[in-house]
């Protein structure tokens, strides 16, 4: 135990005051001797009003009864004590509030007797980060085991329907055949859909391995891909390489081939389509890129709903896509989960008639 002359040691005061964590010092009688400025903040007392009161003052009401007793079984065995990592314990300030709290006790032997040092700490906030890692991680098995579960009866419905179709058209009818056709043209949109829900459960569990990226020449690749797949359209492509970043590989990747092939479908009525990958000045951030295209657009009164899944802005008759976003929306609310998780950010400025510009930006760091 460590042996001070006095309570009012000016040297044991200073350093009370340099602790960042709250510090209040209980006398053996149970009241408060000292405390430091972090204490008078946390708990929204002025100094003169906590100085002399039983220390309880600063306990839950529900456990303020009983905390007498501990206090004593403290006194009588008083050793270093840390408490509440595991399962926190409470904190009540002036305005009769509560917060989670870890504590750690140590005691000091002085001149004026026994001297309980308690240092306190808030941990309101990790708790709530704590309780939201948890519910991501049981939201993102459900949605993993969901889709799994979900593939079955798909693939049941959707070759019934196709059997169905092959065997009894005839005698279906035309109305008949409509139907059955249309079942299996949404039977294959729900695949698609069970296919991003994977991904984006993929995406939020995959672990980073950030490495050096020549965004250009990722995306140049997926350029000369689009027009390998559809020979016939004339795009015209400017793409800006080298444009290096710290980012992993194939998370990036996924970025820039839905940009890509957003800015693709969305040109397919214009006979001039032109498309553009760069970089754009950034102060908060390593580096800042840009897809944009000359296609439909999109009112920008309602550019929040891009990167949120399960929304529309199109027909999907005019832009066939997974049912969201620009048309593929489930694709762009992957996009800013991946944009996310390397520190950065993603926005998109456009006209409905007038194109599109997606930026994004990146940190070269995990945020999450």
């Amino acid at each position: 135990m460590t042996e001070l002359a006095s309570f009012t040691d000016g040297m044991f005061v200073a350093l009370l005051e340099a602790v960042p964590d709250a510090m209040v010092c209980v006398a053996a009688d149970g009241r408060v001797a000292l405390v430091n400025a972090q204490a008078v903040r946390l708990f929204g007392y002025e100094r003169e009003e906590l100085i002399g009161r039983p220390v309880e003052i600063l306990v839950p009401d529900t456990a303020r009864a009983v905390h007498p007793g501990h206090r004593a079984g403290y006194i009588a065995d008083p050793r270093h004590r840390p408490m509440g990592a595991g399962s926190p314990l409470a904190g009540r300030r002036r305005d009769a509030s509560t917060f989670a709290a870890e504590i750690s006790l140590s005691a000091i032997d002085t001149a004026e007797g026994l001297l309980v040092v308690a240092a306190i700490r808030d941990v309101t906030a990790q708790l709530r980060v704590k309780d939201l890692e948890r519910s991501t991680q049981s939201l993102e098995s459900f949605i993993y085991s969901a889709s799994h579960d979900l593939r079955a009866p798909l693939r049941a419905l959707s070759g019934y329907s196709g059997i169905l179709l092959e065997e009894y058209g005839g005698v279906l009818g035309e109305e008949g055949r409509g139907y059955a056709e249309r079942i299996v043209a949404v039977s294959e949109q729900m695949g698609q859909l069970i296919d991003y829900l994977l991904q984006f459960s993929r995406v939020s569990r995959a672990e980073l391995r950030l490495q050096p990226v020549d965004l250009g020449g990722e995306a140049a690749r997926i350029a000369e891909d689009l027009q390998r797949q559809e020979p016939r359209r004339r795009v015209c492509f400017t793409i800006e390489k080298p444009v290096q970043a710290l980012a992993d590989r194939r998370l990036i990747r996924t970025v820039l081939q839905n940009l890509l092939d957003n800015a693709w479908k969305f040109t397919s009525g214009r006979d001039d389509a032109s498309i553009e990958f760069g970089t754009a000045p950034s102060e908060d951030a390593a580096v800042c890129c840009y897809v944009r295209d000359n296609g439909a657009g999109f009112d920008p009164a309602y550019a929040d709903k891009l990167f949120q899944p399960f929304q529309r802005l199109h027909a999907a008759r005019d832009f066939p896509g997974t049912g969201t976003g620009t048309g593929t929306g489930t694709g762009l609310a992957g996009v800013r989960q991946i944009v996310e998780r390397h520190g950065g950010r993603v926005w998109a400025e456009g006209a409905v008639g007038a194109g599109a510009t997606f930026y994004f930006t990146l940190d070269g760091k995990e945020s999450a």
